[in-house]
């Protein structure tokens, strides 16, 4: 299978749409085309096309076909991503994303260097939601006029709210507990936002489409996704996590830290907690459970008390057992096709030993 091709595909596929409602928007004012430059440039900067593949590999996982009926589907999925990374960068207050700026922080300079007479903080946010907004109306919209059978589309349509619902709850609930106290937040909290938030949308979303695409009724390969997608999830969540706090910017496109000042509750910092002495929890409390604006040295202090406290080594272990969980049920499936079940092993290694 060739997926540098496929890929190569999925974006022309994505350039394609956006064209059309560049030409869209600009015949309703001129003064719409930043809008659809904005979301276009973010959506084509960068990223794995993790979805759009894994939707392909769902459609084609009880024997290879033709994708050409569900390429817009897999381009669908990658203007789902872009939305919930935009509305993400805000709630998190990211600057960057994939080496470039953040909608929120595009907006927000525009309008300085433009000398608008608004809160340009404000006028950034709200720009940044509209974006987020009109790119998920794209994403619905594209599945909503797929070429296939009217009740293949109303069965994606469906399982595509109950994906978005989803992420709607562990998004929620991480806003939830980053603004709990420390104390309060436990380990089986942090897991259950990984499944909803990152499994269920990451992983489980774009098979289920795949294979729904294929065939609405088959219930034994979703119930399979499922199990698998569990585990994977969690996994990549965990690895995330890692990257978020140790990683290397210049390879990640992220800063160093970014989980740290915003105050999330990852599985690194609720264990180092759980593990840590009494000064070490002192310590943690006075950064996570403060209003203090977070700094360097803060973020230096988490990194070392998270490999002191053996948190750091208990997430890789974790990542270990749920990558072993997940490796054994694609391996001894008997539904799923040889071909995709070697590529979803490919996938499987790459996101849980991944460097960015």
């Amino acid at each position: 299978m060739d997926l540098s091709r496929l890929l190569s595909e999925v974006d022309d596929v994505l350039r394609n749409f956006l064209n059309k409602y560049l030409n869209e928007a600009m015949g309703v004012h001129e003064g719409l085309g930043e809008l659809v430059y904005s979301v276009s440039e973010h959506t084509l900067r960068g990223g794995k096309r993790l979805r759009a593949i894994l939707i392909a590999l769902g459609y084609l996982s009880r024997g290879l076909t033709d994708l050409e009926p569900v390429k817009e589907l897999m381009a669908s999925v990658e203007f789902l991503q872009s939305y919930l990374l935009v509305h993400d960068d805000v709630m998190d207050r990211d600057e960057v994303r994939r080496g470039g700026p953040t909608l929120h922080a595009f907006f927000r300079d525009k309008c300085i260097s433009r000398g608008f007479i608004g809160d340009c903080n404000h006028y950034g946010i709200s720009q940044a939601i509209v974006a987020g907004d009109y790119l998920e109306s794209i994403a619905v919209g594209t599945i909503a006029n797929l070429s296939l059978k009217p009740e293949v589309v109303t069965a994606l349509v469906k399982r595509y709210s109950e994906g978005l619902r989803a992420v709607a709850y562990g998004q929620y609930l991480d806003v939830l507990m980053a603004n709990k106290s420390l104390r309060e937040v436990k380990a089986a909290d942090v897991l259950r936002v990984h499944e909803l938030k990152t499994a269920s949308y990451t992983v489980e979303l774009p098979l289920h489409l795949g294979v729904i695409a294929r065939d609405p009724s088959d219930g034994e390969l979703l119930r399979l996704y499922s199990d698998f997608s569990k585990p994977a999830g969690i996994a990549f969540q965990l690895r995330d996590d890692i990257l978020g706090l140790y990683g290397d910017p210049r390879v990640t496109g992220k800063p160093v830290g970014s989980d740290v000042r915003e105050r999330k509750k990852t599985l690194l910092v609720v264990k180092a907690y759980e593990l840590g002495s009494v000064s070490d929890r002192k310590m943690l409390e006075e950064i996570y459970d403060s209003r203090r604006e977070i700094d360097l040295d803060d973020v230096k202090s988490v990194q070392e008390v998270v490999k002191r406290t053996g948190s750091l080594s208990h997430s890789e272990e974790l990542i270990k057992e749920m990558y072993s969980k997940a490796m054994e049920i694609v391996e001894y499936s008997k539904p799923i096709d040889p071909v995709v079940k070697q590529e979803l092993l490919k996938i499987l290694e790459k996101l849980v030993f991944r460097e960015k």
